[in-house]
């Protein structure tokens, strides 16, 4: 219990629900509450769905309810896709039931139509709806939020996302689109899989915070990517986000940069933005790793889910294709933290060895560009001896493959080389394939292999840097365990 008087409870209660009622059920599958029933019951979830709806006797096949005092057994989860009005009514409900059956551990409020709007008749209104709750210590997602995903428990509360791949990423969201883009760009190549997904809307009880403190002690959680657009408590959230950053990466895009970012902010959740160099120095403060674009965003997430952190900034880049490969160099040193490898003797010589005599191999430091040496054998070999090397900490690899060598034959290749190590010695690799989604069915290989993917060698630079900062940070960081 809080100074107010509110009891705070715990949200395992919401992802770990054994039962999900739907206000707002919808037999149209044009609608959002039509679809929230559709994803729920699509999951692996073994608990129960209740549909409420006065007018209908089942939705989906799922016997409905007229309204949530009429639900037999326990319940946990209630997500409200109503008028912000029918919202205030249905939390003095919700509240009657907790007073009378003694369960309802959260709601989750897709509705909008509150403090998001900046009027005061919108703010009266979510609280209004908040007070019967958190006296009773009901957990409040939102409202105007998109909802809870927990790929592990099978809960799913959102009308906008279906069952996803499991995995280690979990998404702390303000934006429930932005979110939901996140996941749907990376579903094809299978470049993530997610543990927890949450967006918070306008934080009304549950904000970035407590979201943060949550999935930091997640055992399903690798990494967090954060989307934020104002953060309220400023130095509770670095105190969290650097306990948490000891454990696992925080990967953070924050908008609102400039004054009329901070304005629509304000209009989407109420949110504000407040100055963006403070937010530079606690993210830095807190470990937390902020990208500067959106591709930067994802693609960071991505390779921070699946490979390892570098144990020091020395980047040999390795190419099938000069120009992009130059530019990778340009845009890792640019970023003022990453250094050229430094390949032994040794390494050179065995590669001069292997490569054809057109191969140019460590002029300048750390570049090694393999022309017309691109067969299934000598990759393997290639990334075995670089990956060896004590001065080098990770690998870019750059190719517009050939239509001769075969996607398996490459990737089977560049994977039989990399797996070659044991988990504790292998070292971060990326891939960056020019051709983009022309090679899908090459991309999937690799990211089915560990290998994240990318189009670009400028965001595979940046996304090297990011871990090379994160790991430099978690290494002078020794405080917490």
């Amino acid at each position: 219990m809080n100074a107010a008087g509110q009891v705070k409870g715990s949200l395992s209660g919401l992802f770990n629900a054994r039962s999900i009622a739907v206000v707002g059920a919808s037999p149209r599958r044009d609608k959002p509450g039509n679809h929230v029933i559709r994803h729920a019951k699509a999951m692996d979830f073994d608990g129960q769905i209740y549909p409420v709806n006065p007018t209908q006797k089942t939705i989906e096949g799922i016997k409905c309810y007229p309204d949530i005092m009429s639900i037999p057994g326990r319940l946990d989860l209630i997500v409200l896709i109503v008028g912000a009005d029918e919202c205030v009514r249905m939390a003095r409900e919700i509240a009657r039931r907790r007073d009378e059956k003694g369960d309802v551990a959260g709601i989750v409020v897709v509705s909008g139509g509150f403090s998001e709007g900046g009027s005061a008749e919108g703010e009266e209104k979510e609280k209004a709806m908040l007070e019967p709750l958190q006296a009773r210590g009901i957990r409040l997602i939102g409202p105007n939020c998109l909802g809870i995903i927990d790929q592990y428990s099978g809960v799913n509360t959102t009308f906008d996302v279906p069952p996803y791949n499991k995995g280690g990423v979990s998404v702390v969201s303000q934006s429930g689109a932005l979110a939901a883009s996140f996941l749907t760009w990376a579903k094809d190549m299978e470049q993530i899989g997610i543990s927890k997904f949450f967006t918070v809307g306008n934080m009304a009880d549950v904000d970035v915070n407590e979201a943060v403190e949550f999935l930091g002690e997640d055992e399903n959680t690798r990494v967090i990517a954060l989307y934020v657009e104002g953060i309220r408590q400023g130095r509770r959230f670095v105190e969290a986000a650097k306990k948490v950053s000891q454990r696992k990466p925080v990967v953070a895009y924050k908008s609102g940069r400039t004054s009329f970012g901070s304005g629509a902010v304000r209009s989407h959740t109420g949110a504000v933005a407040g100055n963006d160099r403070i937010y530079d120095g606690a993210f830095r403060q807190a470990g937390v790793i902020r990208a500067a674009t959106i591709a930067e965003f994802f693609y960071t997430v991505c390779a921070m889910g699946k490979q390892p952190l570098p144990r020091g900034n020395r980047v040999c880049v390795l190419t099938v294709v000069g120009g992009p490969g130059t530019i990778c160099i340009d845009a890792l040193l640019a970023t003022g933290v990453v250094e050229m490898a430094c390949l032994s003797d040794g390494t050179k010589g065995h590669l001069k060895e292997i490569l054809a005599p057109t191969a140019v191999v460590g002029e300048p430091h750390g570049y090694v560009d393999l022309t017309g040496s691109v067969t299934k054998e000598k990759h393997e070999e290639i990334v075995r001896t670089i990956l060896a090397d004590e001065g080098v900490d990770g690998i870019i690899y750059l190719n517009t493959p050939p239509p001769f060598l075969g996607d398996e034959k490459l990737v089977e290749s560049i994977l039989k080389g990399y797996n070659s190590f044991s988990e504790e010695d292998r070292k971060p690799l990326l891939c960056v394939l020019t051709f983009g989604s022309n090679v899908a069915g090459l991309r999937l290989l690799f990211e089915r292999g560990g290998i994240p993917t990318m189009e670009f060698p400028d965001i595979a630079a940046a996304v090297m840097a990011n871990m090379i900062r994160y790991s430099e940070w978690r290494n002078t960081h020794k405080t917490f365990k």
